[in-house]
C-alpha cells in the first residue's frame, strides 16, 4: 500500500492510495501521519467488533436452528 502526502492548506493530508475512508489531516506531516495511524486503528476496532456480532449471530442460528424454525 502507499501512503500518499500533500501539502493542504496550512497543514498537510495524508491519505492511503485506494482506500476511501482512511485519510487524515495534521499541521505537519508528522502529526498527519499521527492522525493517520489512529484512524487506521479505529477502522480495525470497529470491523473486529462487526466480525465478532456476526460471530455470535452465527452461534445463535447454530445453536438454536429449530427455535427459529416456521
Amino acid at each position: 500500500m502507499k501512503l500518499v502526502v500533500k501539502e493542504d492548506g496550512e497543514g498537510y493530508l495524508v491519505r492511503v492510495q485506494g482506500v476511501d475512508n482512511l485519510f487524515a489531516y495534521g499541521l505537519t506531516k508528522d502529526e498527519a501521519l499521527d492522525e493517520l495511524s489512529g484512524v487506521i486503528d479505529m477502522t480495525m476496532d470497529y470491523h473486529l467488533e462487526q466480525v465478532e456480532i456476526e460471530r455470535r449471530a452465527r452461534q445463535e442460528l447454530t445453536t438454536n436452528r429449530a427455535a427459529y424454525a416456521v
